[in-house]
Formats: structure tokens, C-alpha cells, sequence
């Protein structure tokens, strides 16, 4: 049987305070093309942007420490079928969910920006081989 690279669902942000600006824990996703973050708020009135952003110079020491914090884009995802660079978070309470296939990078981290609003904020990223 042939191995399959995958990353387990792992949570990226966990209780985020969504009266600020939050940056998930980084995921190294060499040897993965297919991955996905799933969201879920549970706020008052938030109003704020989800973007996924990705880095080729991104990396550790051998001790896991941050060696060099990576130059960071944002990539263009799909919502409902539209091709976006941001998801918008509305409604006291939510989900989200964005799909990715075929994405060359070596590390992916997902951001919310705040607008407004309160609230705490989970994220969950998963990763295999397609």
C-alpha cells in the first residue's frame, strides 16, 4: 500500500479574540495539495475579513522555533463559486469553510482582520494528498 502524505485535523486558532486581529499557527504543507480550513464564531455583532496567506521562505530550526517569519501573500480562494481574497464574518454566531486544491506553496496560515464587533474564534486545518 503507497503512502499518502495527509495532516490530521488540527486546530490553527483556538478561543481567538475576534476584538482584534488574529494570525493562525502555521502549517507546513510540503507534499500536500489538497487542504482545507473550517471556521466557527460565536460572537457579538462581528464584522471582520477571513484571508488565507501563504509562504515559500517560511522556516524552523531544528528545535521547532521560528528560524525566519516567512515573507506572507494572499492567495485567492472560491466562495460560493467567486474567486475572493477575503471571507466575510457576519451574525453572532457562524461557520465558514474554505476548500483549496493544487497549491504549490511550503506554508499556509489563515487571518481574520477585524472591523468590529466582539467575540471568540475557532479554526480547524486539514490536509492530504489528492
Amino acid at each position: 500500500m503507497a503512502y499518502r502524505p495527509e495532516v490530521a485535523p488540527v486546530q490553527v486558532i483556538t478561543n481567538g479574540d475576534m476584538s482584534k486581529d488574529i494570525t493562525s499557527k502555521v502549517t507546513i504543507i510540503q507534499k500536500i495539495s489538497m487542504m482545507s480550513y473550517s471556521y466557527k464564531w460565536a460572537a457579538t455583532s462581528p464584522d471582520g475579513t477571513i484571508s488565507i496567506q501563504v509562504s515559500n521562505d517560511y522556516s524552523l530550526n531544528p528545535d521547532g522555533t521560528v528560524k525566519n517569519s516567512g515573507t506572507w501573500e494572499t492567495i485567492t480562494v472560491n466562495q460560493g463559486g467567486t474567486p475572493t481574497t477575503t471571507l466575510t464574518v457576519s451574525g453572532n454566531s457562524g461557520t465558514g469553510f474554505v476548500d483549496i486544491d493544487q497549491l504549490g506553496a511550503y506554508a499556509i496560515r489563515t487571518i481574520y482582520t477585524y472591523s468590529s464587533g466582539t467575540g471568540t474564534l475557532q479554526a480547524w486545518f486539514v490536509g492530504k494528498v489528492a
